[in-house]
Formats: C-alpha cells, sequence, structure tokens
C-alpha cells in the first residue's frame, strides 16, 4: 500500500508539471534566448575566457557556447596569482597560465611548469535564470545593462525551518521520486540509449581518481539524486529539473558516510533532498541545511561539469555513461517535463521573479560570500 501510494503521489506531481506542456520529447534542453533578443547569428564552437573578480575573489571563466559549458577557477595557484589565455580547437584543454602550463576544462595542469597541479574550482554551475532571480535577488549579469528589477526583501524562517515554512511546497511523498543508490554504468560503445539522448543532450559529468563519469538529465529528470562513489570519494549528484541545477555533494558528514534522498519538499520550485542519517532537510541552491539536526550545516560542494553528450565523448574517451538499468520501470526516453526546459512555465511559486533575462535561459551562477553573479553563454560567442 505504502509503494502504491508513492507510485501515485508520483504521478501526481508530474501530471501537474506537465499539463502546461506540449511536447513529450527528450530535447537538449536549451530554452530559447530571451525574447526580446531574438538569435541573430549561428551557433559559435568557439572557447572564449573572461578574467574577473567579484567579492574581491579573482578567477577565471572559460566557456563556448556550441560547446556547450561554462566552467570557473580561482586565478591563485600555490599564492600565487596566475594570468591566463584561451587555447580554441583543442579539447579539453582549454587555456594557458603565463608560464606556459596547459589546463583542461577540470583545471588540471597538463604540461609545463605546473604539470599535474590542480585549479581551485569557483562555487558555480549552470540553472535557470528564474532560479538565481529568486535566490539572490537583484544578482549581477555580466557584462549587461539591464537594470535590476527586483533586489528582493530579507527572508526569515519560522518553525524549525532556517526559510519560510509556508514557503516549503509538497511536491510529492518522501522518495515517491526515487534516488539511485546503486548506480551501474556503460562503456559508450555499449550503450544504445546514448543514441536517444542525441549528442546535443545534457549530461552531468564527474572526474575523480582519472575516473569520468557522465549521469544524463534524461534519466536524472526520474530519479534527481545518483549516490554514487570512486574510490574514497562517496559523492551525491543532486539534480534539480524544475530549475535545471547540477550540483555535486560530498556524502561524508560530521565523520560519517550518509546518503541523500528527495524529501519530497521544494523551495523556491527547488529541490530539498534529506540525508538519510539524520532525515535533515538540506536547500540545493542556498547549499545548506534548512530544517533538523544538522540545521545551518553547509554543504562540501565538489566539481561539477554540465555539457552535452557530444562535448563529454570529446573530453572523455573512457568515461563511463549511467545505464539505464536503475531497478526502476521508468520510460528514460520520455521527458516527463514536457516542454518545461524551453518554455516559459513556472509551476511552483517562487519568492521573487526577475524578468531581464528568458525564465528558461540556463546561466552559469558563481556564488561567493553569500552573493552570486550570472554569466551567460552569448558571452562566450
Amino acid at each position: 500500500m505504502k509503494a502504491l501510494f508513492k507510485n501515485l503521489s508520483l504521478i501526481l506531481i508530474l501530471t501537474i508539471i506537465s499539463c502546461s506542456n506540449s511536447s513529450d520529447d527528450i530535447g537538449a534542453d536549451n530554452p530559447p534566448n530571451n525574447d526580446n533578443n531574438p538569435p541573430t547569428n549561428p551557433t559559435s564552437y568557439a572557447i572564449n575566457l573572461i578574467n574577473d573578480s567579484f567579492e574581491e575573489e579573482n578567477f577565471v571563466v572559460i566557456g563556448s557556447e556550441g560547446w556547450n559549458f561554462m566552467v570557473a577557477y580561482k586565478t591563485e595557484l600555490d599564492g600565487n596569482e596566475m594570468n591566463f589565455e584561451v587555447i580554441d580547437g583543442e579539447l579539453p584543454t582549454i587555456m594557458q597560465d603565463d608560464e606556459g602550463s596547459r589546463y583542461n576544462i577540470f583545471g588540471t595542469a597538463l604540461s609545463g611548469p605546473n604539470q599535474g597541479k590542480q585549479l581551485t574550482p569557483m562555487n558555480a554551475y549552470i540553472g535557470y535564470w528564474f532560479s538565481w532571480g529568486t535566490f539572490f535577488p537583484g544578482l549581477e549579469i555580466f557584462e549587461s545593462n539591464l537594470p535590476v528589477q527586483n533586489e528582493g526583501e530579507s527572508v526569515t524562517g519560522s518553525d524549525g525551518w532556517l526559510i519560510p515554512r509556508e514557503k516549503v511546497y509538497v511536491g510529492a511523498l518522501r522518495d515517491a521520486i526515487p534516488a539511485i543508490d546503486s548506480p551501474e554504468f556503460n562503456e559508450p560503445k555499449d550503450d544504445t540509449f546514448l543514441n536517444v539522448i542525441g549528442e546535443k543532450g545534457l549530461i552531468i559529468g564527474v572526474c575523480m581518481d582519472n575516473t569520468y563519469r557522465a549521469y544524463p538529465h534524461a534519466i536524472l529528470n526520474w530519479h534527481e539524486i545518483v549516490n554514487d562513489e570512486i574510490g574514497d570519494n562517496y559523492f551525491s549528484v543532486v539534480f534539480c529539473p524544475l530549475t535545471g541545477t547540477a550540483t555535486v555533494w560530498n556524502r561524508l558528514i560530521n565523520g560519517s558516510i550518509t546518503t541523500y534522498g528527495v524529501s519530497g519538499f521544494l523551495y523556491n520550485s527547488n529541490v530539498v533532498p534529506y540525508d538519510r542519517q539524520t532525515s535533515s532537510n538540506w536547500s540545493q541552491m542556498l547549499q545548506t541545511c534548512v530544517q533538523g539536526d544538522l540545521i545551518e550545516s553547509k554543504t562540501d560542494n565538489l566539481f561539477v561539469l554540465e555539457t552535452s553528450l557530444e562535448t563529454w565523448s570529446l573530453i572523455s574517451s573512457a568515461g563511463r555513461i549511467l545505464s539505464t538499468n536503475t531497478g526502476h520501470n521508468r520510460s528514460y526516453d520520455i521527458n516527463p517535463y514536457g516542454s518545461y526546459p524551453t518554455n516559459s512555465t513556472i509551476n511552483f511559486p517562487i519568492n521573487f521573479a526577475d524578468d531581464r533575462l528568458h525564465p528558461k535561459e540556463r546561466v552559469l551562477g558563481i556564488i561567493v560570500n553569500g552573493k552570486a553573479k550570472a554569466y551567460r553563454f552569448e558571452s562566450f560567442k
């Protein structure tokens, strides 16, 4: 009976989300540009680099519209401030420092005086514009003159939560959307599902101990969380289809290894995972425990690369892909959210709305000292 209720809950939430959508086909999840700025040029596969500073932190942002990635690293290495220039056309190599060392997309120096050293990634990930606008009202957009429309107001917690309890919505029963706890992986050549995803389909990529793994959106749309491990690295891939945000969290908390599950709660239309050790609830985008024994604890965020299958295949020829053999009967060739990734619909209430950009435009948000700055793909043409 409990399983029946969970299945009914999952069907209900997916029905609600899909009611305004017109397509069930899996797409590349690429939202349209701002309606006021229709595209005028073909997609550029050039890789470009931005040296920037925010909240007194110096960093470099590298990205490509065509290769569908944006990553950011601190410019300090071993106490020295480095200068970088782009390397185009040699993926996975993307940049070179002023000492002649060349770095790949994961921030590792492949050659030169700094060979083997690792740049420190910024706290950064890609998500839909509306989600960045509601969690960080009035955030700055790189090289944008669009006037700030909503700087928001203070948000205070209630009823034992760090956030307003009345604004935490129930989208499904706990675990009605089942996390994947024993993931299996295929070699790309053996994975026929890749033909369904297509080369433009989005994946979440991790690289640890020279092991590459990719987690397709098409699978995570149905599960949202994968509890995984590589060597001594225990981590959870957390993906929220409603905000388009992917993060990777260390599962080691206070010296103990835990796993995360889908609580069914949503705050600002964003997933609220719970850890199974204490049943505490965590906000993905706030990167904080918002209720429970671990309240106010911060997540330990690991580097995440979101890109297309086409790009991933180029930069990680030895990488493995999450298998559809998840132990759950799901139609992974169907996107349960239909056209949600490209339309203007936001299915659950949010605190603040910012329409400077199309709500589903994918932007990179960089978080420093609790503030965020957004970068658009068009800045890397």
